[in-house]
């Protein structure tokens, strides 16, 4: 049986058709989603990329898709998306129409932490919990190789619950969201209010290292403290077996030693630290989790 994994970005948009084994890709395309032409825009789009593959395939396949959002179970619509595009529409139903095959919609982050359960840095693993740290942040939680979704398939909405409840404002409209301190424009945000500068997270980061400004030194320092807590305040709560780190953040250094001991010096148990790791998969998890969960 085949597979055809998509994953819905704001920004591009992916397609595989693979084999069972999700890792033996046939084929991969990447095009830009171009989120601004709105709704039936991006409906057309991923149903021309699922019709352009089906002349590959000669035999029974699934098609699975990682959306950046959650559909709402009592409606069946778009919720929670930061594609704001895509909410309160019935999008499952509107891509099923125009490729006559049965499309499963999951949360782009349950997609990653489903592969890396699966496939990547958490295989073997009970529980695991996927953290993405990107442009935002969120997460996923897999349990026994199956996705936790939770009644309102809203679980591991982690980047929208208050970390300091005297923080700034969030798009969200709530105050301190973990969002706003471990998101690559969280660590941004910090140092521009030490500096009144803006500076990408790399060269942050490379400040940083180099030893030579003192407030990428007070930001980053600031960065690892605030996710110790939020690592540990998750680990409180889930005790899980890993922590499996996503996102352009997931490659700082730092978070694997300097943001692990941080992390065991805020638990509530400190004898029973949890592993802290980076993914395996990289930018595909999402497309691979994606392939996975269909079939």
């Amino acid at each position: 049986m085949k597979r055809i994994g998509i994953d819905l970005g704001g920004t591009k948009t992916e397609i595989i058709l693979t084999q069972e084994n999700v890792l033996n890709v046939i084929k991969r395309k990447r095009v830009a989603t171009n989120r601004d032409k709105g709704y039936a825009w991006i409906v057309e789009l991923v149903a021309n990329l699922i019709n352009g593959y089906k002349p590959l395939i000669d035999e029974e396949y699934v098609i699975g898709m990682a959306i950046p959002g959650s559909i709402a179970p009592q409606t069946g619509l778009v919720q929670s998306a930061n594609t704001t595009v895509l909410i309160g529409h019935p999008l499952k139903q509107d891509l099923e129409a125009l490729v006559d095959h049965e499309v499963l919609l999951e949360n782009d982050a349950n997609c990653f932490a489903l592969s890396e359960a699966i496939l990547g840095a958490g295989q073997g693993k009970e529980m695991v919990l996927g953290i993405i740290m990107g442009t935002g942040m969120g997460g996923g939680i897999v349990h026994k190789g199956r996705i936790w979704r939770g009644i309102h398939n809203n679980a591991g909405e982690w980047g929208h619950t208050c970390l300091d409840f005297e923080g700034p404002e969030c798009w969200c409209g709530q105050k301190g969201c973990m969002e706003l301190y471990l998101s690559g424009i969280g660590v941004q945000r910090i140092y521009q209010e030490y500096t009144g500068k803006r500076k990408s997270l790399q060269e942050i980061y490379r400040n940083y290292e180099a030893g030579k400004d003192q407030h990428a030194q007070k930001t980053i320092t600031d960065f690892v403290h605030y996710f110790g807590r939020c690592m540990a305040n998750l680990i409180n709560i889930f005790d899980p077996n890993i922590l499996v780190i996503g996102g352009g953040v997931s490659n700082l250094p730092i978070l694997y030693k300097a943001g692990q001991e941080s992390t065991n010096r805020q638990l509530f148990n400190t004898k029973l630290p949890v592993p802290i790791v980076k993914n395996k998969l990289g930018d595909s998890s999402g497309i691979y989790g994606a392939a996975i969960l269909a079939g």
